[in-house]
């Protein structure tokens, strides 16, 4: 239920939960508009090209992938999910699926949700867990609070598959962004990334290096397509 019996936006009795982040953010750019202008350009652009590709290919589920822990894949999965739902139609669920090390909560000033793992054992759904963002209601997350134990083989247990599918099916202009591990450190991203539709790579623009893009590029031989590259922390 939502807090004092609200009902979120879209009609459900999903509950709310209030961003600081956005708050945060709302309040830079009362000081700095110059920059918040910048940011938001550059994300508005991302999602124009995003939803352009993944409409017209029939795609809903679009995983963001760092490629080392330092690239800042979360920092890229906010920003664009928070330009998605920016789009009067179009309903956003922003997944946190580094559940070893979970981050999404604590970037999106949000409280985590319970357990994944343990939530579904118990049989329930998976959409139970998602809160819809007050500050931002085409947004919904699903972010763990905790970090999950054995996530790589749990992110590849049948049953989660199954209700990240049900998931996908929850609205047709619905787009689901994964917030993944980072592909050359751990083995929960190659877990994850097959249950996408697609893949959005995100490099260190500073330390990374072409060793890295060569490693990735390895890895990723037989997964879901690449639709491009984010530079982050990049001056360009």
């Amino acid at each position: 239920m939502t807090p004092a019996g609200k009902v979120a936006p879209d009609g459900s009795t999903r509950k709310q939960v209030s961003s600081r982040f956005i708050r945060r953010e709302a309040a830079r750019t009362a000081s700095d508009a110059g920059h918040a202008e910048i940011i938001a350009q550059r994300f508005s652009i991302l999602r124009t090209r995003i939803l352009r590709e993944m409409r017209s290919r029939g795609w809903h589920k679009l995983a963001i992938v760092p490629l080392t822990n330092d690239a800042g894949g979360t920092y890229v999965a906010v920003h664009l999910a928070l330009a998605l739902a920016r789009q009067q139609h179009t309903k956003v669920v922003l997944m946190d699926m580094d559940l070893g090390r979970p981050n999404v909560a604590r970037e999106l000033g949000v409280p985590g949700c319970e357990p994944v793992a343990e939530a579904l054992r118990l049989g329930q759904p998976l959409a139970d867990l998602l809160s819809t963002v007050e500050e931002a209601p085409n947004l919904s997350v699903l972010a763990p609070e905790q970090p999950e134990h054995d996530a790589a083989e749990f992110l590849q247990d049948e049953v989660y598959a199954a209700e990240l599918a049900k998931l996908g099916d929850l609205e047709s202009n619905t787009i689901i962004i994964m917030d993944n591990a980072s592909l050359l450190s751990e083995d929960a991203a190659l877990a994850a990334i097959p249950l996408a539709d697609a893949i959005l790579l995100v490099a260190d623009g500073r330390n990374g290096t072409a060793a890295h893009m060569t490693q990735a590029e390895r890895l990723l031989n037989g997964m879901p397509p690449v639709m491009g590259v984010v530079l982050n922390k990049s001056e360009d």
